[in-house]
C-alpha cells in the first residue's frame, strides 16, 4: 500500500532549515540552526550541501560565517527544497498503488484528491510567505 506523503527525516530538517534562515536576515551557523531546531548537526550538515549545491542557501566561510537563503533561495517554492534533497516529488491518487484509481467509489478517493490539491498548494508556497506567518 502506498503511504500519502512521503517526506523524508533529511527533507524535513531541509524545509525547517529553510524557514529558520528566512526567519533571519543575519548569517546563521550550522551549530545555531541544529541546536535551533533540536536536530543533529552532522544531518544538518548534509542538508545543508545538498541546498547549497542546488544554489538554494549560500554559505560564508570563516570564523563569522554561516549559512543564509540565497536569492534564488528566498524566491524558491517550497517544492524546489524538497526536491533538492528527495528529487521529484510524487503525489499518489491510489492507497493501492495504481496510477488511477479503479473503484469508482473510492472511500478514499475524495479524500486523497482534496489531500493533493492542498498539498500542491503549500509546495507552490514560497518559503519566505511561511516565515511571515504568525
Amino acid at each position: 500500500m502506498q503511504t500519502i506523503l512521503k517526506i523524508s527525516e533529511a527533507a524535513a530538517i531541509g524545509l525547517h532549515a529553510a524557514d529558520y534562515l528566512a526567519q533571519r536576515r543575519e548569517l546563521c551557523s550550522a551549530q545555531d540552526i541544529a541546536r535551533g531546531l533540536g536536530v543533529s548537526y552532522n544531518h544538518l550538515s548534509k542538508v545543508l550541501q545538498q541546498l547549497t549545491r542546488a544554489g538554494l542557501v549560500s554559505p560564508v566561510r570563516g570564523p563569522k560565517g554561516g549559512f543564509t537563503l540565497s536569492p534564488s533561495g528566498r524566491k524558491a517554492a517550497v517544492r524546489d527544497f524538497m526536491r533538492a534533497i528527495d528529487g521529484p516529488i510524487q503525489l499518489h491518487a491510489c492507497l493501492m498503488g495504481a496510477k488511477v484509481c479503479r473503484h469508482r467509489d473510492c472511500m478514499f478517493g475524495r479524500f486523497l484528491k482534496e489531500t493533493n490539491e492542498r498539498f500542491e498548494a503549500v509546495l507552490d508556497g514560497k518559503i519566505s510567505e511561511f516565515s511571515k506567518r504568525k
